[in-house]
């Protein structure tokens, strides 16, 4: 890097366009350097902790351990009820939660996408206004309205709550890459006798695959991750989830960084696993729905 960076400003025999086309990358070069570093503390972090025996963090708290250990992922698994409580609950709410969305907004999507009247205009609009209402607005009728229900500290609850807080930003991205789909094809297929019905699932559905995926990818992490809506709803210690379970490690009396940060690893590492395999339809995705046709 030092040899890189005394390359670039050994420019005493460029003339003035290339001393400044030569400083320009340097400041471009140390602007990602800076931002890839601010982006990786959090992880070094957190893995540092994880890692460092008890008696090591009043030591030095940014410093590399020197006996790393794996007795806090241990002692997360194993000894802590609310690690395999909440692990299980979390994957109960986010498998079906993510299925009810790529379903519902696969259909939704192609239907709103595909009718140009005003009332399949007003529906889009209706269905998308959620993405403009702050989450404190319907934090008191959320909790009642689930309450009277009795969906309050059950998966199921919880299901029907995240499916419909995300579907606006799900509807919104998933429309947007319908429109991209040639209509030619469903002309095709409706000459050799497919139904709608058939037409969706053989024809479209298949074709967005990549937009489904995107889809699936983001709203895993989203629920995975979720905390605001399972505060409010899951309110029993055998209903919550690993992003509420963590918070056994910090009270007013003691804090065990070093376990905090073993589950958070744990919890993380489904989520990045998921997401680094499927990473380049989420690209492909993402762009695709961002054209309007």
């Amino acid at each position: 890097m030092y040899n890189y960076l005394k390359r670039k400003f050994s420019y005493s025999h460029k003339s003035a366009g290339q001393r400044y086309f030569a400083l320009k990358e340097i400041i471009r070069t140390l602007s990602t350097l800076l931002l890839i570093c601010i982006v990786l503390l959090p992880f070094y972090v957190a893995i540092l902790y994880a890692f460092k025996p008890v008696y090591e963090i009043s030591a030095n708290r940014l410093a590399f351990t020197q006996s790393p250990t794996l007795t806090n992922f241990y002692e997360v698994i194993f000894e802590n009820k609310q690690f395999i409580s909440g692990f299980k609950n979390t994957v109960l709410n986010t498998i079906p939660t993510v299925l009810i969305l790529v379903v519902t907004t696969s259909m939704s999507s192609w239907v709103l996408a595909r009718f140009n009247t005003r009332f399949y205009s007003l529906m889009y609009s209706i269905m998308t206004v959620g993405l403009l209402i702050p989450f404190q607005c319907y934090i008191l009728p959320l909790y009642v309205n689930f309450f009277k229900l009795g969906l309050v500290s059950n998966n199921i609850g919880f299901i029907i709550a995240r499916s419909g807080l995300q579907i606006s930003i799900s509807l919104v991205a998933v429309t947007g890459f319908v429109k991209t789909v040639p209509r030619e094809l469903e002309e095709a297929s409706s000459i050799d006798g497919c139904s709608r019905f058939a037409t969706f699932w053989k024809i479209v559905f298949p074709l967005m695959t990549p937009i489904n995926i995107t889809q699936l990818v983001l709203n895993t992490v989203f629920v995975w991750n979720d905390y605001s809506t399972a505060i409010i709803l899951l309110r029993s210690k055998e209903s919550q989830t690993l992003t509420l379970a963590q918070i056994t490690y910090f009270n007013e009396n003691t804090t065990l960084l070093n376990h905090a940060f073993a589950f958070f690893i744990l919890a993380m590492f489904p989520i990045l696993v998921l997401y680094l395999s499927l990473q380049k339809y989420i690209v492909s995705g993402i762009t695709a729905g961002a054209v309007k046709g």
